[in-house]
């Protein structure tokens, strides 16, 4: 199974759901810098991220300037995507490859980004809600 990336994230984005008034995600961290993949969330299973290499780790960056890139590490060499983003409220809008998406955000800490989608995760043909969970060191 490939690994769910900033470009995933935008592409399963267009299944997103949105947050309930009685959804309230801790949003007090800064999202600038490097996020790296840890785990999913998937229908009360964690699915530990397995898709990192020896030589490095995949991640995202957020820049303060709006810009960031999906980062994979593939074969010992970095392979990222730029994308532009605007974070509101507790909402990620991302766009790659001219395609906005909106992430709802369930976690933001200074150490943890939680964001929420909709996918067909296991390929059965019925899509799972997915908390796609990631850390900065």
């Amino acid at each position: 199974m490939k690994k769910i990336s900033v470009l995933s994230l935008s592409i399963l984005s267009a299944f997103t759901i949105s947050c309930s008034s009685d959804d309230s995600p801790t949003t007090s961290g800064d999202i600038l810098g490097k996020w790296y993949f840890k785990e999913y969330k998937v229908q009360g299973q964690t699915i530990p991220y397995d898709d990192h290499e020896e030589c490095g780790k995949d991640y995202i960056q957020f820049n303060a300037d709006g810009s960031g890139a999906n980062v994979d590490v593939w074969n010992c060499e970095l392979d990222a995507a730029p994308f532009t983003y605007t974070k509101s409220g507790n909402n990620l809008s991302i766009t790659s490859d001219g395609v906005t998406d909106i992430v709802p955000i369930t976690e933001l800490s200074s150490t943890t980004l939680k964001v929420k989608t909709i996918s067909d995760f296991d390929d059965d043909g019925d899509d799972e809600t997915v908390i796609i969970v990631l850390t900065k060191n």
